[in-house]
């Protein structure tokens, strides 16, 4: 399942759990993502931030996260 898949290795957080912090915080990307990945590092900025918009959007399109996931893996 793509609500499976871990979104960053440094938190070893899947995206379900991302979708869940993001949700459950009124902070500014920068300070949720560190919840996120426990590092300041940006590894998986690109997934993370499509992530955090579509959460404060309300819509969540995986197969876009799961595109997003793979580019960064390939790097």
């Amino acid at each position: 399942m793509l609500e499976d898949k871990i979104i960053c290795e440094c938190g070893n957080k899947s995206v379900s759990q991302a979708v869940e912090i993001f949700k459950d915080t009124t902070l500014p990307y920068k300070k949720a993502k560190k919840l996120v990945t426990e590092c300041s590092r940006t590894c998986c900025r690109r997934p993370l931030m499509a992530l955090y918009n579509m959460v404060e959007f309300g819509k969540i399109d995986y197969e876009q996260i799961d595109f997003l996931i793979e580019q960064m893996r390939e790097r």
